[in-house]
């Protein structure tokens, strides 16, 4: 078994700022060629994409979506991932207030990410 360390989590705090200011490539750049990227279904692209281009996708309109926003996110290591606790709030493109909490679960192996699965459960990835 494979457990996070620091360089993990900084390399996924790294993804997660590009993705704040827009810069998708950076945000993918280390990804493996099959990472398999989960979101909650309840969410308006929620479901499973496979390979960065479709993850870049995903993180493109979900970046785009928001005509302003604030990204709040704290990091820790639980069973070998890392976790990532992000909140999300600010105003969607059609003027609507928007806030939403949710727990990314970060499977790293050898300095890329190979999997991502999401929940609205925060508390899961620590069960």
């Amino acid at each position: 078994m494979t457990t996070a360390g620091e360089d993990d989590v900084a390399l996924v705090l790294g993804a997660y700022a590009a993705w704040e200011r827009g810069d998708i490539d950076a945000a993918v750049a280390h990804m493996h060629p099959e990472i398999v990227w989960i979101e909650p279904d309840e969410f308006p692209m929620g479901g499973e994409r496979r390979g960065p281009a479709a993850v870049a996708e995903y993180l493109r309109a979900s970046r785009e979506s928001w005509r302003e926003m604030r990204s709040q996110r704290r990091a820790s290591v639980a069973g070998g991932d890392v976790v990532v606790i992000h909140h999300v709030e600010g105003t969607l493109l059609d003027g609507t207030a928007n806030a939403v909490d949710v727990a990314d679960v970060f499977t790293v192996r050898d300095g890329v990410v190979v999997r991502m699965a999401a929940t609205l459960d925060l508390e899961a990835p620590f069960r």
